[in-house]
């Protein structure tokens, strides 16, 4: 395994056990029986009441509205972090375009262009059909 793969797999082992290890003690917290702490039967009997609460005639939601007090902002923030997302999203697909034009790599004494392609092992330049070095055999 790869040394840079190791320390990604040990760098998150030791941040999710960072992370996982006070929502335990919170999730476990209702379960220490310490005394004056509600019991489970009085936890249930406070879900139903606050189910039953719930479920009446105008209750609906929390109150809070969610982006503004009626519909049209909400839907004029909606509409604007489309048009911001989209102009982010246009802006790198045009950079990926004007970049993408393929450029020759080396150009040789007499001025024609090569491939660019080069032994690791040697140095020497390898033709674009070639698989391996005709200097040293390496595969290319």
């Amino acid at each position: 395994m790869n040394k840079a793969y190791s320390m990604v797999a040990a760098f998150s082992l030791v941040m999710g056990s960072i992370l996982i290890l006070p929502v335990l003690n919170i999730a476990y917290a209702q379960y220490s029986g310490q005394p004056g702490a509600a019991t489970l039967e009085e936890q249930l009997t406070l879900a139903k009441e606050k189910i039953s609460n719930a479920q009446q005639q105008g209750a609906y939601g929390s109150g809070t509205a969610m982006f503004g007090t009626n519909l049209d902002s909400t839907v004029l923030m909606i509409i604007l972090i489309t048009v911001i997302i989209g102009g982010v999203a246009a802006a790198f697909f045009i950079a990926s375009g004007v970049s993408s034009k393929k450029k020759p790599l080396a150009i040789g004494a007499d001025g024609t262009t090569t491939s660019g392609k080069f032994c690791t092992n040697c140095g020497t330049q390898i033709g674009d059909g070639q698989k391996f070095c005709g200097h040293c055999g390496t595969k290319a």
